[in-house]
């Protein structure tokens, strides 16, 4: 496992400011694919003893040293290149090592919050103050020292510690004189509650409620710290300036992270090991002669049965690869992938495999076809995260410097693709396309970025939540290790449907992770069907009805209809839309129109 350190920050008295120490030690363990989504870089993580900071990519240290240890942990994804623009992606660093004062050289974090609480005489202090063997003990009472509970945040993404100086002063210097005064927190009666939490300045007396603390305008006098703590200079991208007010959040709650992520399917040709193999070493092989492209990569995969045929379309597949690159979008990538998807039967060469099963007769009117991928490998790259809101046109950067990698990690499994009917699908959309003008209306008015859009997409992905949820009821899967991709376009031109297509997978970073659970399901077709009949039984009432099934304003920002925790909604690790776009009545009708639902 990656296993973050930090570094211990030390006050230069002399100009003021804070520096660091090449001392490194070892806090804990995170597992590579926490690393990619819930404790990526500028995420909080709580370890057994430090509560620290994931450091920016700029931070993890690799040396001219690693060169070779690198190499090994380069991933290669086309389509993801195309939809991130990095150039290839890098696997975090894992390490061996248990000594907990051991030299590491993986994961760099920060310590944060920097203040630290001492739940017995209440003092707080900023880490710098003590000493690094001794930074869980206070001064005072030699208990123990917890993070601070409290951080401030913007929707730019800054970070700051709580200003408790600043709010028991009420905004003004301290009385004494004194530059940084030692604040207490404790409990009025020694209740658990926040509403009961009290700060005195122990310099000049003053003291104030923290009641106030989460309200909307509790900070509204106090100017945003432009501080992104996950840079080795928190202000390094303070310059533009930030006119934002910050919240109070506790540092584990709701809207202090946001993580965003990318992913890709690795389809033919790339997932073949020889087109693996040339991207790897595309800068040195293009400075061969081709005459001798060939025996080159027998020998690199010892395999001497490759054809000269086969060696040269894979080389001219990434050449062209790398030369149309830039013109290429995410939506080209969908596209290909949904091609390849759709076509059902694929070789089996690579990590790549797929075969067509039966449509059950009941479903042929509305599925096209259903595919089995037997074999898949997805790509999954950290791209950066917000705060507060949850919207990638305030996406926070996870270097200071532009880089050609991003963190990534390779996931194997299996999974089921459902091709849906395009005229019935079409029939549908343009009967019911003013339903979802409210929806739209709410997307664009809180400037939620989603080229997307579109009720077909909202049938896809609400179809998609129903039929994991009922994999899971069903089968024993737990719905958090299921995940969806949609595959949802609209030819304006035409005004016709383009994609329509739902790929529903399990995957994990163990290549032997695939138990044959999904494939089960699609190769019997009355398995199938029951699972479907099961699911549109369940998806026609809801615990919450009837004010779920009439909602059109529930969810994040009103982006969601009749849709809500007990009916549709699925963890966050396996929506790729943040529970966003969904309509139960899409699938079932509403009592009152039951044409609505696309089933019916």
């Amino acid at each position: 496992m990656p296993k973050p350190n930090f570094r211990k920050k030390v006050k230069d008295e002399n100009n003021g400011i804070s520096t660091y120490s090449d001392k490194k030690i070892s806090v804990g363990d995170i597992r590579k694919t926490q690393l990619i989504t819930t404790y990526g870089v500028g995420a909080i993580v709580d370890f057994k003893n430090d509560t620290v900071f994931i450091a920016s990519t700029d931070d993890w240290d690799y040396s001219p040293n690693d060169a070779y240890e690198v190499e090994n942990r380069k991933i290669f994804n086309e389509n993801l290149s195309v939809i991130t623009g990095a150039e290839y992606f890098l696997m975090p660093r894992t390490t061996q090592s248990t000594n907990s004062f051991s030299q590491s050289k993986d994961i760099p974090s920060y310590i944060f919050p920097e203040k630290l609480h001492c739940s017995n005489c209440g003092n707080i202090y900023d880490f710098r103050e003590l000493d690094i063997k001794e930074r869980h003990k206070c001064p005072k009472c030699k208990s123990t020292l917890n993070a601070s509970r409290f951080v401030v945040v913007c929707p730019h993404g800054h970070m700051d510690d709580f200003p408790y100086d600043w709010w028991v002063h009420n905004g003004k210097p301290c009385p004494s004189g004194v530059k940084s005064p030692r604040i207490k927190m404790t409990n009025i009666n020694n209740r658990t509650d926040i509403d009961s939490l009290r700060l005195e300045c122990t310099e000049c007396g003053a003291s104030r409620s923290m009641v106030q603390v989460f309200s909307e305008n509790a900070l509204s006098d106090f100017q945003c710290t432009c501080k992104h703590p996950h840079f080795k200079d928190p202000l390094a991208k303070a310059s533009y300036g930030c006119h934002d007010k910050m919240r109070v959040r506790l540092r584990s709650g709701s809207g202090v992270y946001f993580p965003l992520t990318k992913s890709a399917l690795l389809i033919p040709p790339w997932s073949k090991k020889v087109v693996n193999a040339i991207q790897k070493d595309y800068e040195i092989l293009s400075a061969l002669d081709e005459s001798k492209l060939a025996s080159v990569m027998r020998n690199k995969l010892n395999d001497p049965e490759l054809s000269d045929d086969e060696i040269i379309r894979s080389w001219n597949a990434v050449k062209i690869s790398m030369e149309q690159k830039r013109e290429r979008t995410e939506l080209s990538v969908y596209e290909d992938e949904y091609a390849i998807l759709s076509k059902g039967d694929n070789d089996s060469e690579g990590n790549f495999s797929s075969y067509p099963s039966a449509v059950p007769q009941k479903y042929q009117e509305y599925f096209n076809r259903l595919t089995v991928v037997d074999r898949l490998t997805v790509t999954l790259a950290f791209t950066g995260f917000t705060r507060i809101i949850r919207n990638e046109s305030n996406i926070v950067p996870i270097s200071q410097y532009p880089k050609k990698w991003l963190p990534a990690v390779e996931l194997t499994g299996e999974g089921i693709f459902i091709e849906f009917n395009k005229d019935k699908v079409d029939h549908w959309r343009k009967a019911h396309s003013s339903r979802y003008k409210k929806m739209k209306n709410a997307m664009e008015s809180n400037n939620f970025v989603f080229n997307a859009f579109s009720e077909t997409y909202v049938m896809l992905h609400t179809f998609a939540h129903l039929f994991i949820r009922e994999i899971s009821n069903i089968c024993g899967y737990s719905t958090a290790s299921i995940k969806e991709k949609i595959y949802s376009e609209i030819d304006e031109k035409n005004d016709n449907v383009k994609m329509c297509g739902v790929l529903i997978y399990v995957s994990s970073p163990d290549s032997d992770s695939s138990l044959g659970g999904l494939i089960s399901i699609a190769d019997d077709k009355d398995v199938f069907e029951n699972i479907l009949d099961s699911m549109l039984e369940h998806a026609s009432w809801c615990s919450g009805d009837p004010l779920c099934i009439s909602s059109t304003k529930q969810g994040y920002k009103n982006l969601n209809y009749a849709a809500c925790h007990d009916c549709t909604l699925l963890p966050e690790t396996s929506c790729e839309r943040f529970n966003c776009f969904l309509d139960r009545a899409s699938i079932v009708g509403l009592p009152d129109n039951p044409t609505l639902g696309f089933f019916i």
